[in-house]
């Protein structure tokens, strides 16, 4: 995804719109005030607000992965980049506490195909991301083989997830880097800890 150097600011002013008042507080209207010129100048650089949020999800995501190649050489193990996805992930939500009120607006979205469908479309892109870590981590021997990469995927998945939801819900009042540090811990030691009795555990009887 190419953006403009412009088209980058306008989505930092679109984010800081948004978390002031919500996502209803984001119009193009407002926007061009913000950005200090007029609203036909904004349309030269997107067509519309859904094209914004779009773009904003999108840009997030590449961020995602340009920090993936930034953070590592070919030598990082698997374990290595999950953490610096997680670490990326908080780091970023933190500093732009906006953009969860986008990703976490499923609600918002349902009616509007085209969001819905990029929203899911990164949901799909994360966790083949973090597969992928997983399996180069029982690869190379720094995560557990035990457990199937898709199971841990959702664990994963799932736990930064409701970490984000309850800072949201607290009016972002905690650290969420904080929050962040004390998940991985647990993370880890799922992840790193093998426990052989776990595949003797008898099965529930039902009636």
């Amino acid at each position: 995804m190419d953006l403009t150097p412009r088209q980058i600011e306008i989505l930092h002013a679109a984010t800081t719109l948004i978390g002031d008042k919500g996502m209803q507080n984001l119009t193009m209207k407002r926007l061009a005030h913000a950005m200090g010129f007029s609203e036909p100048a904004l349309y030269r650089h997107f067509k519309n607000k859904e094209e914004i949020l779009r773009f904003l999800l999108l840009y997030y995501m590449g961020e995602l992965n340009r920090s993936m190649r930034l953070r590592f050489t070919g030598d990082a193990t698997g374990l290595d980049r999950l953490r610096a996805l997680v670490s990326f992930q908080f780091e970023y939500f933190q500093r732009y506490p906006a953009l969860v009120l986008v990703i976490f607006s499923e609600t918002s979205l349902r009616h509007n195909e085209v969001l819905s469908v990029t929203v899911l479309e990164l949901l799909q892109n994360k966790r083949k991301l973090i597969e992928s870590m997983l399996c180069a981590g029982q690869t190379d021997g720094s995560i557990r083989k035990d457990l199937p990469e898709t199971q841990l995927a959702v664990i994963i998945m799932g736990s930064l997830r409701l970490t984000i939801l309850h800072w949201r819900l607290s009016d972002f009042k905690d650290d969420l880097t904080r929050l962040g540090e004390e998940l991985w811990k647990t993370l880890y030691t799922l992840l790193t800890s093998q426990n052989e009795s776990f595949h003797q555990m008898p099965q529930v009887q039902t009636s």
